[in-house]
This record gives C-alpha cells, structure tokens and sequence, in this order.
C-alpha cells in the first residue's frame, strides 16, 4: 500500500526536520523570533515558486479552500508551540507529546463522525496518554523528584491541534492536490510566524549572527526538508484513511528517540538531550505505551 510508505516516509522527514530544528534553535539562534523570521521568510518563497508551478482546480469549492486554510493555520500554531519547546526541552520529550493527536482523531471521531469508541480504542487512548506523561516527565537537578515539564499541558493542546489539521486536511484534499496543500501550509506558516517576529530587533540579531551563511543555509534547507515530508504526507491522506495515516506519521517518537541516541553518543552537544540509563528507559517505555496505542487503534479502526 503506497500510503503506508508515504506516511512512514513523512515520519522519518519531520523526525529529521525536527532534530536540525531543535539544533538550530538551541544552539544557533539568539531566540525563537529571529528563527520565525527565518521560516517565515522562506516558507513564503516556498509557496510562491509552488503557486507558480502548481495552479489551483477550476473548481475546488468554497469550503475546500477555507478548511485548507484553517487546517494551515493550526498547523503552524502546532508548529510555534513546538519550536517554542525545542529552546529548552529536550526533543525526544516534546515530539512523542505532540504525536499523541492520533488519540484526539478518535476522541473527535464521536462527535464530529458519530464514531464510538470500543473498549480496546479507550484502552489505547489511556496508554498513549500514560506514555506521553512518562516521556515528559523530567528528572530536577539535584533533586530526587520527577515533574511534567512546564510545556505539557500547552504541547497537548498542539497535539488537538495537529489532530483537527488533519481533519481538514483529509476533507481539503477532495478538491485540491496535494501540492495545492503544500502552498496553503507554507502560507499558514509565514502568517503565524512573521507577525510574531518582524520586528527590527529581530533583524539586528541576524545581522549579528554568527555563522550567518552557514545557520541560513542550514535553517533553510531544512525548510525545504520539511515541505518535501509534507507534500508526501499530503500524498498518504489523499490516498489513505485519515486515522491510520496519522497513526503511522506519529510513530515520529521511536525515530526521534534512535536518532538522538545515535547523535548524543558521536555528537553530544548537536542537541539538549540527557540519555543516562534511568531516561533511556523511562523514554523506552513511554515509546513503548504510544507504539502500543496507536496500533490498537490502528487494527481497531
């Protein structure tokens, strides 16, 4: 089935996309403003070399189009609320939480779909919901106590709103091609991000870089990374049901998980990330709980 592999394609993309932003804006950036102006910037210049390749069906529809847009729209705000997290979480804590929406696909499937829930679709929302909290919790320094971090409860609301994108996304893409899509989520992105950065502080930080060329031709290539992962995802929904595809596309968390292992152990100041033994395994099994849920739901489905 060619959308199996095109959502496990997007899911390795944005693990890959995620990882280099979270490296970005630790390590590279003065703040998240001078990074929004960044993405901003070359998402509006990703979605006018896609309008001038890529033009729109005669007809769409009306509601089509205000649903992509909607749909873009919450996808960058699920997009800022991640970043936002990257600065000082760590990203195998903050990826696996967002990529809990697909148990707010099932949750709204009721109201919005007349969908019930079984005993094993509310055994899985449990265990991922378990699993998320376990891979959020962060150990204090000298301390010996456990906590949420503080972005849980804001990381679970862009998880609701990853879930609703999608949604609009599976009905959008009806009418629209998926290309189509790609240009409506660039837009979206540039409307939330440059509002929150164009300021003339935010230049002078770039003017001011270090490494300038360098972190500019990283930050955008990785942009370009993350517009090829979402026109494949874009592939998969049209293609697929809703529900599975955004069960694949959120196994992202064993990705992140592998990938930042192997890059903590050659690489261990490419990204905020504390791997001893007592948060391998807690993020082990907190991967393991989400794993387990989303395939509940997706062989219940």
């Amino acid at each position: 089935m060619a959308w199996i592999i095109a959502s496990l394609g997007t899911a390795i993309i944005f693990t890959i996309a995620n990882i280099i932003d979270s490296h970005v804006i630790s390590k590279r950036m003065p703040s998240l403003a001078s990074f929004l102006l960044t993405i901003g910037i070359t998402q509006l210049m990703i979605a006018a070399v896609l309008l001038g390749i890529f033009t729109f069906p005669e007809n769409p529809g009306v509601m089509h189009i205000l649903v992509a847009i909607g749909a873009g729209l919450l996808n960058a705000a699920t997009l800022i609320i991640m970043l936002n997290s990257f600065q000082k979480g760590e990203v195998s804590r903050v990826v696996p939480v967002v990529c809990s929406s697909p148990i707010f696909v099932a949750l709204l499937s009721m109201p919005i779909l007349r969908e019930m829930l079984n005993f094993w679709e509310w055994l899985a929302v449990f265990m991922t919901v378990v699993g998320a909290v376990l891979i959020s919790l962060q150990r204090d320094e000298g301390a010996a106590k456990t906590r949420l971090q503080k972005s849980f409860f804001l990381l679970l609301l862009a998880a609701l709103m990853a879930a609703l994108s999608s949604i609009g996304y599976k009905y959008a893409l009806e009418t629209l091609s998926f290309w189509n899509m790609v240009s409506i989520n660039s837009i979206g992105v540039a409307v939330v991000a440059l509002p929150l950065s164009l300021r003339k502080s935010t230049f002078l930080e770039l003017k001011k870089l270090k490494q300038r060329t360098q972190t500019m031709g990283l930050i955008f290539s990785n942009q370009i990374i993350a517009a090829v992962g979402a026109a494949i995802g874009f592939v998969a929904f049209a293609s697929g049901p809703v529900a599975l595809v955004s069960t694949i596309m959120n196994i992202r968390p064993v990705f992140v998980f592998l990938f930042s292992l192997i890059i903590s152990r050659f690489y261990p100041n490419f990204i905020n990330e504390k791997l001893n033994r007592s948060a391998i395994i807690i993020k082990l099994i907190g991967i393991a709980l989400i794993t387990t849920g989303v395939v509940i739901i997706s062989l219940s489905s």
